[in-house]
């Protein structure tokens, strides 16, 4: 019985050995939506600096066979255990996931917050109206669909530090208590993402706040335009049994046309990508995905003009924006390098906007280019 278990084991190994020389290197992994690990070029130099070895070992583990198999099945093995989470992804009630936090970088925050001070002391000289728009996560709002003493970052003490901490110039507008008690659908299942209906009720909020008035639900056509759509939380969680989300977009009921600048590329006139309605990043479809520099024409003819700088939650709050707006300027600090004070002394701005998700306002590594 012993040498039947030996020799069965070692046929599973033999037979996992010959599967992973015999499959094919797989580049992409839609799944996680990104490149695998390919065979790393052999060198001297990579072998002695211990790169080679670094990449080998990610390659082993990227290009194992049936490796999603392997992982979903771990992760079942987990849940049928009780596990409420898998490392990286909490499975909380009614199929919504939720991204595992790490403790916030109390340095890096302070780093931000004079950044931003810095900032706010240039753009005074210009007499430019600032707003601060923060975003809470979904494990902030939707606090009980989490499994029982998940711990979670507390995003109302980073908005009360930032409150206190960031210049009076800056009308700080923190939007945990606007999405607290609203319905569920204003964030995605699978995604770490707000909905659009989530983007419309802070659009809605914050008109009113800067003494505009918002276009009213009912002044919008609200489409699907997909509902296939597995998020970033989904390829964390390796297994998932609920449904997909649905992507849905506020399309004015009064047309307003758009003419738009990537990178002083002249891009359509359009602010959704329909290509990525067939990829894995979904979420992209809104803008385009993020980009360094996008500039919006609308026909609304106002004169007015707002400069946004924004992380990803912004994408799909700008299309609201554009019914109020005769220029929109969004800036991504990731990937913008252009000198902050040359680039607005070129322009005729109105009125800025920070939007960042509460996280990564504090967090973001890149914030430093807003006090050079």
């Amino acid at each position: 019985m012993k040498k039947s278990r030996v020799i069965i084991f070692m046929g599973l190994i033999l037979s996992l050995f010959i599967g992973n020389i015999l499959s094919p290197i797989k580049v992409f992994s839609n799944k996680e939506n990104r490149y695998l690990q390919e065979l790393p070029s052999l060198s001297f130099k990579d072998i002695i600096s211990g790169k080679f070895t670094r990449e080998f070992e990610t390659y082993t583990i990227d290009q194992f066979v049936f490796r999603d198999n392997w992982i979903s099945l771990k992760t079942l093995g987990d849940l049928s255990l009780l596990k409420k989470d898998n490392g990286r992804i909490y499975f909380g009630k009614d199929d919504y996931l939720f991204d595992i936090d790490k403790e916030i970088d109390e340095k890096q925050l302070d780093e931000n917050i004079k950044s931003i001070n810095k900032f706010l002391e240039n753009m005074s000289k210009y007499n430019i109206p600032v707003t601060s728009l923060l975003v809470p996560s979904k494990s902030t709002v939707l606090e009980e669909k989490l499994p029982l003493y998940a711990p979670t970052i507390d995003e109302e003490y980073i908005a009360d530090k930032l409150e206190a901490s960031l210049n009076k110039n800056m009308e700080l507008i923190d939007l945990i208590e606007v999405l607290n008690g609203k319905s569920d659908g204003i964030y995605y299942k699978t995604d770490h993402h707000w909905t659009s209906k989530g983007a419309f009720y802070a659009y809605e909020y914050y008109m009113k706040q800067i003494g505009k008035q918002p276009l009213k639900e009912e002044d919008f056509l609200i489409e699907k335009v997909a509902e296939d759509f597995y998020g970033t939380n989904y390829r964390k969680a390796n297994f998932y049994l609920g449904l997909p989300d649905e992507i849905y977009i506020y399309n004015p009921k009064n047309i307003v046309e758009y003419n738009i600048k990537i990178n002083d590329k002249d891009e359509g006139n359009s602010l959704y990508d329909e290509e990525y309605l067939n990829k894995t990043d979904k979420y992209s479809y809104f803008l385009g995905g993020d980009k360094s520099l996008i500039e919006i024409k609308t026909s609304i003819k106002n004169n007015k003009t707002t400069l946004i700088f924004k992380d990803s939650f912004g994408n799909s709050f700008i299309p609201f924006l554009t019914n109020h707006y005769e220029n929109i300027i969004v800036i991504d600090t990731r990937y913008f390098n252009m000198n902050l004070n040359d680039f607005i002394e070129g322009k005729d701005i109105d009125e800025v906007l920070l939007l960042f998700n509460i996280k990564n306002f504090a967090e973001e590594k890149s914030l430093f280019k807003l006090g050079k």
